[in-house]
């Protein structure tokens, strides 16, 4: 199937090049050209540690996609990142139906609980995710082996099999989200008894203020529980791990400006309540350059990170936890580009660690770091 949707994939690269080389943009139907849009994005970085002056490189992203029309109200899209954190993965795969105010999706797609969650290489700002979209959505399973009890941190992401209808009210810039899904993750669609809920409430328009409430209710796809009885038993039981998610957003953008606010809570259902709390203020404002032949703006960017009991995987496998801020400040260089634009960033994260975890000297994860990346999207 993988190597099906890839083939799909290249075939339509070739098909739109072909098209637009013979000048078959123009085909159309009631408006509509039904010639696919091919995208996609590579996003390659060095980093170094200003802890112990490690150092790697890493290509992040390198996606590809193709979306258009099947009908003059029936949109498609399919995505794949070739390399994904190592990893080959189907990212998008669904089919809308919309009007000027309603759309339904339905496929594997991004769920929209959350705007930075949401975001890929096309559209961040920065080198490395914030604290929410990278530890929102981080679950953790118990497995025992016949001598001991272990952890297994996984994350449901920002994607999910399911079905999501948006509204656009009328006369008011406002828009409702209502989603269900299975709840299992990305390409894997289990058989259940049980779904998940996201709802959200857009305010605003894209320019000037923006608002937005949201709420995840569902459980994850951990299915077993460990329990250590008194008789010094142990017993592997099915189980369903509950997760709630919070979220509330405000932001503001203008042509060349953008500052953002946003807060979520993770709310988790293992042995007992597990609390975690994420937030962060972030901003970018263009300075272009509208006589140079080399790059076409200069942005400076800066966001300030929170993470409250932020449990994760250390260097060891082991489940740990950490509570910190971070300061990330930067420059991005932006290039000039018809068909590929391209973004050069430099920028630099300093931690400041309320709870260290136990690896910390062998984990650059939370170390100071200077990053220099490169990101180019079609």
């Amino acid at each position: 199937m993988l190597q099906k949707i890839v083939l799909a994939v290249l075939t339509a690269f070739t098909v739109t090049a072909a098209a637009r080389a013979e000048g078959a943009d123009s085909v159309e139907v009631s408006g509509v050209s039904y010639i696919p849009e091919v995208f996609g994005a590579v996003k390659a970085k060095f980093e170094t540690s200003l802890y112990d002056g490690s150092h790697r490189f890493n290509v992040r992203n390198s996606r590809i996609g193709v979306r258009g029309h099947a009908s003059p109200r029936m949109k498609y899209a399919i995505q794949i990142d070739f390399s994904n954190e190592g990893k080959l993965s189907i990212l998008d795969s669904y089919v809308t139906y919309y009007t000027d105010r309603f759309e339904a999706t339905l496929g594997q797609q991004q769920y929209r609980f959350s705007t930075d969650l949401d975001r890929g290489p096309n559209t961040s700002i920065f080198s490395n995710r914030s604290f929410l979209a990278k530890f929102l959505t981080t679950y953790y399973t118990t497995t025992y082996n016949g001598s001991h009890t272990g952890h297994t941190v996984s994350s449901i992401g920002s994607r999910d099999l399911g079905a999501l209808v948006r509204y656009r009210l009328p006369k008011v810039p406002a828009r409702i989200n209502f989603g269900l899904f299975n709840g299992s993750g990305t390409n894997n669609p289990e058989w259940d008894n049980k779904i998940n809920i996201v709802t959200k409430l857009e305010l605003g328009r894209p320019l000037g203020f923006h608002g937005a409430l949201g709420h995840y209710n569902g459980h994850t796809p951990a299915s077993t529980k460990v329990f250590h009885e008194a008789d010094g038993t142990v017993s592997v039981v099915e189980h369903t791990q509950r997760m709630r998610l919070w979220g509330a957003e405000l932001s503001y953008s203008a042509e060349n400006f953008t500052i953002e606010s946003e807060y979520a809570q993770r709310r988790l259902r293992m042995d007992g309540l597990r609390l975690m709390h994420t937030a962060h203020v972030q901003g970018y404002y263009q300075f272009h350059l509208p006589k140079s032949k080399v790059m076409e703006y200069i942005a400076p960017v800066g966001r300030w990170d929170i993470g409250e009991n932020i449990e994760f995987a250390d260097t060891d496998g082991l489940l740990d936890i950490f509570s910190a801020n971070r300061a990330t400040v930067g420059v991005n260089f932006g290039f000039t580009g018809k068909i590929v634009g391209s973004e050069l960033r430099l920028q630099f994260e300093k931690y400041f660690v309320n709870r260290r975890p136990g690896d910390f000297s062998r984990n650059q994860l939370l170390q100071d770091k200077v990053t220099l990346e490169i990101v180019a999207t079609f």
